[in-house]
């Protein structure tokens, strides 16, 4: 009997472990799960520096080049009014959802979404090529993806266009932390004038049109078409600024 309790006593003890081991178990699952969710909303760049140093030093702000994208769809005020609130969420949720895919093959990060629009930021330390020629890449991919589902999706949608933009040069990027008496919060940006007038010229840019500045068209005119359209003065900005719409296939015979 005595033989017997102890076992007893050693299957109860294995049988509470067992337990405790399924119930860490599917805790871990939960928490990689959450994480898989939560990074959703994280930038590679984010990702990739708290795998490296999880105490976020590196996310101090620091000066360096970058290319920006801004870009938000033409006439959606307007939108706005012909679309009932939830089917102009699932049109700018169908068409920003499969814009993300190509921003991350080309090694941007989504930084800010506002109702219509997105800015990017590319970094060349995320990609041995130019952060100048993959914020272009990415916006032409985009024009050509929006004209695709503008035809899958029609009937179903208005078709849409994008204006955007596309500027180069350095900007302090990092986190930016937002304290209060409810707490803190961290978002990750790249600000200054590059910032700002990239802004500006998505804010000029017509319908369907990728407007870049001097030095973005520098780095990329071995690459893709640019039409010059001259010198443009930007509000907030003190000098004119050259700047340069990149040209789809099937349009550069038409302007030479």
């Amino acid at each position: 009997t005595k033989v017997y309790t102890e076992l007893a006593t050693k299957n109860k003890e294995l049988e509470t472990a067992l337990q405790s081991l399924q119930e860490s178990r599917q805790r871990l699952e939960l928490l990689e799960q959450l994480k898989g969710e939560l990074s959703k909303f994280v930038p590679d760049a984010v990702k990739k520096l708290l795998e490296q140093n999880p105490n976020a030093t590196e996310l101090e702000k620091k000066t360096v080049e970058v290319s920006v994208v801004f870009l938000d769809i033409a006439g959606y005020t307007k939108l706005s009014e012909q679309l009932e609130a939830r089917k102009l969420n699932q049109l700018v949720q169908t068409y920003f959802s499969s814009f993300l895919e190509i921003i991350q093959n080309q090694h941007g990060d989504v930084n800010e979404t506002a109702g219509d629009g997105l800015m990017v930021i590319f970094q060349s330390d995320r990609s041995s090529t130019d952060h100048a020629l993959n914020a272009t890449r990415a916006a032409f991919a985009i024009h050509q993806r929006t004209a695709t589902l503008n035809e899958e999706y029609g009937g179903i949608f208005p078709p849409i266009q994008l204006h955007m933009g596309i500027n180069t040069g350095e900007a302090l990027v990092g986190a930016t932390k937002l304290g209060s008496g409810a707490g803190q919060r961290w978002t990750f940006t790249a600000t200054g004038p590059t910032t700002n007038v990239a802004a500006r010229f998505a804010g000029s840019a017509q319908g369907g049109e990728i407007v870049v500045g001097p030095t973005t068209a520098e780095r990329i005119r071995a690459y893709f078409v640019l039409e010059s359209l001259g010198e443009r003065t930007f509000k907030n900005v003190s000098q004119p600024i050259h700047v340069y719409r990149v040209i789809p296939p099937g349009i550069y015979e038409k302007i030479v």
